[in-house]
């Protein structure tokens, strides 16, 4: 079969990224395979155009990004694994690569901007908060500027509305949703890059999702970049000793709590009347019951053994619930693909870049992951 040429450096720079050798490379491209590639099949100018196809749907750059021989525009100080070589969380490969898709994607978007002379380069609140001032004195003092005003009862729709005020602070929020039947997962539940994107993973629970965001907001805040795999409302003995993360999490929990902390804090009674007060407090907030009651461990006002028997107790009853979600959900035949929540941030650049010229209709379309007969609803 007949070689092809490529521009192998491009190659080397997903390897540097990835902290990856060619052997790395190599053995994830012999998985399942009869016969087996060798270093003189990836180590040269020309390659086998189905070799490549196969490198690529390891990176998911497009065959484009190989066959491109211009000197590569991304400077290492652009990339958080350059940046930062030690996270909170050990990261595998499906979760560095969803990071480098959301930093490539910010970086295509900051071009759109400039090209489009809309370049904003002002970001309040970045880098406002240390760990050395109370989080509960920061949350309050941010709230109004994060938080919507109006009340909200619906959790998604609560989501959204923090994802607008973000908008308008020059913050992107990107949601990320993985289908059940995705091959390799990525464990990471959130991160913050610098100097202004938010990335939080789909969760089965919104109130979860919106502890996610309000914890990565803590670390724009303290202008610390993160990459996490961890569930925010839970006691986790990697965070009670990681004063950054401790932070966050106290963060998260003030800054969506409000007011309503000061009837946790002025609660006297027995175990029985404090789980009435939880059940209470979960339903009319958008904070889950677990993540209460992880407050009140993380405080020492509820024993480390009761905490866990009703940890395992929500779990179950969660577990139980998501059961019979999916029983339903065969038993009607559904098969809905599920579309991430878009910031309006987002909207606007793309806006920015459609009206100069710079994407089609379907580039527009593919980006916002909209149907082309809607285009002009986002216009």
């Amino acid at each position: 079969m007949s070689l092809t040429e490529f521009n192998i450096k491009r190659l080397d720079f997903l390897l540097e990224l990835y902290s990856m050798s060619k052997y790395d490379l190599l053995s994830k491209l012999n998985e399942d395979r009869k016969k087996l590639l060798t270093l003189d099949d990836i180590n040269g100018p020309e390659i086998k155009l189905s070799t490549l196809k196969k490198i690529d749907n390891i990176f998911k750059k497009g065959l484009p990004f190989y066959f491109d021989f211009s000197d590569l525009n991304i400077s290492k100080t652009s990339k958080v694994f350059f940046r930062k070589n030690n996270f909170h969380s050990v990261l595998t490969f499906e979760d560095k690569r969803i990071v480098d898709s959301f930093e490539s994607l910010k970086s295509l978007l900051d071009g759109y901007r400039v090209l489009s002379e809309s370049s904003n380069n002002e970001y309040p609140l970045r880098g406002s908060a240390s760990i050395l001032i109370s989080p509960k004195e920061i949350a309050d003092k941010v709230r109004n500027q994060i938080i919507p005003n109006k009340k909200i009862s619906d959790h998604k729709k609560f989501l959204k509305a923090i994802i607008k005020k973000l908008a308008d602070i020059n913050v992107y929020v990107f949601e990320f949703i993985e289908t059940w039947n995705k091959r390799e997962k990525a464990t990471i539940s959130g991160f913050y890059l610098n100097p202004n994107v938010i990335v939080i993973k789909r969760q089965k629970s919104y109130k979860r999702e919106i502890f996610t965001l309000a914890h990565e907001i803590g670390h724009y805040l303290l202008g610390i970049e993160e990459i996490e795999d961890l569930d925010m409302s839970k006691i986790d003995s990697r965070r009670i000793s990681n004063k950054v993360e401790r932070w966050c999490n106290d963060f998260a929990f003030y800054l969506i709590a409000g007011d309503d902390v000061n009837t946790l804090y002025q609660f006297k009674g027995n175990a029985e009347d404090m789980n009435f007060l939880i059940d209470s407090l979960s339903k009319n907030t958008h904070i889950s019951r677990m993540a209460w009651y992880t407050k009140l461990a993380y405080e020492n006002r509820v024993s480390i053994p009761y905490y866990r028997s009703v940890i395992k107790q929500l779990e179950d009853e969660y577990n139980e619930k998501q059961l019979t979600y999916k029983d339903n959900q065969v038993d009607k035949g559904r098969a809905v693909s599920p579309k991430p929540i878009i910031s309006p941030l987002y909207v606007e650049t793309m806006q920015y870049a459609f009206y100069n010229g710079l994407v089609t209709e379907s580039s527009f379309c593919e980006h916002l992951k909209i149907s082309p007969s809607k285009i002009y609803n986002y216009l």
